[in-house]
């Protein structure tokens, strides 16, 4: 006989007993008080960028917001609102080279305003989805983080 190579994992064979629950909260929309807390947080990333006490968290905030909306329209919604969220992410570029020259965040006006209108389009866009939808879409955003496909730049890793 073969000797075992391999270590028994106890985690990678769990049975979940509460799967059959998960599985019916994660079909059904996000909940209201979910929504309401994502976009606090988003809220509050645009406000300290635009005060000038932006951090990188802050910038970490708004460019997934734009990567989750990009995402979600790209498989989702047949590519909507791909005008926008190419000026979103333009944005996003800009936001980050400028802070490379000046180590300050801080938008130009088209970026502002471009990030204004994705915001709008993520609110909309969180109305639409699932939590099993919303919870796949920000894996893959990880995953591609993982493997260097970001807004790459010194000291920021969004």
């Amino acid at each position: 006989m073969k000797k075992r190579t391999k270590k028994y994992n106890p985690e990678k064979h769990a049975v979940r007993l509460d799967s059959v629950y998960r599985t019916i909260r994660l079909s059904k929309p996000i909940a209201e008080d979910s929504k309401t807390m994502l976009n606090e947080q988003i809220h509050a990333a645009l406000l300290a960028i635009t005060s000038g006490v932006g951090k990188p968290e802050h910038f970490d905030v708004l460019a997934s917001t734009v990567d989750i909306v990009f995402l979600m329209s790209e498989n989702l919604f047949d590519k909507a609102y791909k005008d926008e969220i190419d000026e979103a992410r333009q944005a996003m570029f800009r936001l980050k080279d400028r802070f490379h020259k000046h180590d300050k965040f801080s938008f130009d006006g088209e970026g502002y305003n471009a990030i204004k209108a994705l915001i709008t389009i993520h609110d909309e866009v969180m109305n639409n989805v699932t939590g099993d939808e919303m919870l796949r879409f920000m894996r893959a955003r990880a995953n591609a983080i993982k493997s260097g496909n970001y807004y790459k730049g010194e000291g920021i890793a969004a």
